[in-house]
């Protein structure tokens, strides 16, 4: 993997920086070149069958051909486990200096990656903030990088923010995720407790390989995929403090199994350091991107 893996993140500069503290998300564009988007989208119907690179299955596994039904969105958690091309993509030392950057943390290790697959015809996903799922953690905190391997379109389910946000209280995990009857209702009861009147969504519709950055706080879900021809494949790299301990609080499904009894510390075995002012990486990524193997 080059030093710089993905050079459109070098840009990221002061006025950036404003942007995504003041707004809560940051877009930029075309991050990925079109062979890495291509080879990207190929591996979405591959991971869906359970063909997986390394034989190990991802951390959750949301729909399957001929089980589940045709309308709702395909959902992957730790894909990277799975396959290596999605380990080459949520494991860049350029994201995880990146988002640092935008939230001034001394480093970043990965939380863990989400595939999105919104075929034409499906549903929504309800709006959320990601950093409510991550009370197993102090400090409580995540930012991050979505990137989208389809250009995005208004009525296809592209991603939708409020911008400021972020800035409103912490609220607990919101009930039906997947396909709700109004998507955006958990975001409009957060908005009037926080004194904030009709809250309005931006879309995002960029060209494929653009990416997100977002702060953990900020309320974001999509609408239902209403055209007949438009694909919307995403993945999401979702990144924490490099200094994150597990916390007290019960909970964490993912997170938690892979706490060792007694040791409030991140084993960089499963939470892997992608970037650090130190100067640390995780050792073996670069090794495991290549083989599929954590150790020489």
């Amino acid at each position: 993997m080059a030093a710089l893996d993905l050079p459109r993140l070098a840009a990221l500069g002061a006025a950036e920086i404003a942007r995504f503290r003041r707004d809560g998300y940051l877009v930029v564009e075309r991050m990925l070149s079109e062979p890495r988007i291509a080879a990207l989208r190929e591996r979405f119907p591959l991971l869906f069958a359970g063909r997986f690179d390394t034989g190990i299955y991802p951390d959750e596994w949301y729909w399957r051909e001929g089980m589940s039904l045709p309308d709702v969105t395909r959902h992957m958690a730790n894909a990277w486990k799975a396959d290596l091309t999605v380990a080459r993509l949520a494991l860049s030392a350029d994201i995880g200096r990146a988002a640092a950057t935008l939230c001034d943390w001394p480093g970043t290790r990965l939380g863990q990656d989400t595939i999105w697959w919104k075929p034409p015809r499906t549903k929504p996903v309800s709006h959320h903030q990601d950093t409510s799922f991550l009370d197993v953690l102090d400090p409580q905190a995540t930012v991050t990088c979505w990137v989208t391997l389809d250009d995005t379109h208004s009525d296809a389910g592209t991603l939708e923010y409020v911008p400021g946000s972020h800035l409103w209280p912490l609220t607990p995990i919101p009930d039906g995720f997947h396909a709700p009857d109004d998507y955006r209702a958990h975001m409009r009861a957060a908005a009037a407790a926080a004194g904030v009147p009709s809250p309005e969504p931006v879309l995002i519709t960029v060209p494929a390989g653009s990416c997100v950055f977002h702060a953990g706080e900020i309320w974001h879900g999509s609408g239902a995929n209403l055209t007949d021809d438009r694909m919307r494949r995403a993945i999401g790299v979702h990144l924490v403090p490099e200094q994150a301990r597990f916390s007290d609080r019960p909970g964490g499904y993912i997170y938690r199994r892979y706490q060792r009894t007694g040791d409030a510390t991140m084993d960089e075995s499963f939470f892997p350091i992608l970037w650090s002012r130190s100067g640390h990486r995780t050792p073996w990524i670069e090794h495991y991107c290549e083989t599929g193997r954590r150790q020489a």
